[in-house]
């Protein structure tokens, strides 16, 4: 059953940092105390797709981003490695404002997450991992990855983008596409050989035992097998972890169940700890 938004939905602000496409809602009588959230998406993936869940969070101070090399942040170029990826979520971190943030990663994104709360960056108070991809884990699964890379090395990155997006989403979703979503789709795919390589890096997996804040793990309770198993281990394998389950979700819970992921992403806030915490320092990411 769903709930009614506690404020209705502030306008969505469109910005963008160091090359990055941000979307915001921020609400003019927030609570200035409170966290900013920082969403990040997954693989193929965009800010946009968080939309619904944002609109359902209306009065906080939530933000999403364009990762590098995807959408509105196609011309910014690739991210080669996780410290990559943690850098840019830094930079967001920082224009935010907020002295403390939350973030939540959907798959990918709680990965990149993960990898930034290594680092014990100022500020960050909890993080939120839905179904996020650990190679390390012994439970994971490349799946899709497997696909993507194999079409790669035939037909090179735009080949590896489709090959994935049809992996996930199906052939009938792809085929649904206007031809300049597809091509852009495609254009996306050096990023996203560039990440699921350096996933199968012997040091391109988070240090799970060095992330000290609080993170609550996600997962759907429709998701496949694999994806829950790596959810259900990475509970188990965090310092300070717990887990939140959405009923009938599958792996796009943001998509399919905005309000349930909303309620997932007040979880995470509400797991926030700032004992000891600076304010987001203006130095560089890694410190």
């Amino acid at each position: 059953m769903s709930s009614p938004d506690p404020a209705p939905p502030a306008p969505l602000s469109h910005d963008v940092v160091d090359g990055l496409g941000v979307i915001r809602r921020r609400p003019t009588d927030g609570d200035p105390s409170r966290p900013a959230v920082v969403l990040v998406h997954g693989a193929m993936d965009r800010a946009a797709s968080f939309g619904r869940v944002m609109r359902r969070l209306g009065d906080l101070d939530v933000c999403a981003y364009d990762r590098r090399g995807y959408a509105t942040s196609l011309s910014a170029g690739t991210a080669d490695d996780l410290d990559d990826q943690a850098a840019d979520l830094h930079r967001i971190a920082r224009w935010t404002g907020a002295d403390r943030v939350v973030v939540v990663g959907h798959s990918l994104g709680g990965t990149v997450a993960l990898r930034w709360a290594e680092g014990a960056p100022d500020g960050l108070v909890s993080l939120g991992a839905f179904e996020s991809p650990v190679p390390t884990l012994d439970n994971y699964r490349s799946g899709g990855a497997d696909v993507a890379l194999a079409a790669d090395r035939t037909g090179g990155p735009r080949a590896a983008a489709e090959a994935f997006y049809r992996f996930v989403v199906g052939d009938r979703t792809w085929d649904g596409l206007r031809e300049r979503d597809r091509e852009t789709r495609r254009a996306e795919g050096a990023q996203l050989v560039a990440e699921l390589r350096d996933l199968q890096r012997p040091d391109g997996s988070p240090r799970l035992d060095a992330v000290a804040v609080p993170v609550v793990v996600g997962l759907g309770g429709a998701s496949v097998g694999a994806w829950r198993a790596v959810a259900e281990e990475l509970a188990e394998r965090l310092p300070r972890a717990t887990r939140f389950d959405i009923a009938g979700a599958g792996h796009g819970a943001h998509l399919s169940h905005p309000d349930e992921f909303a309620r997932y992403v007040r979880a995470v806030l509400d797991a926030a700890d700032d004992a000891g915490r600076e304010p987001i320092a203006s130095a560089p990411w890694p410190p």
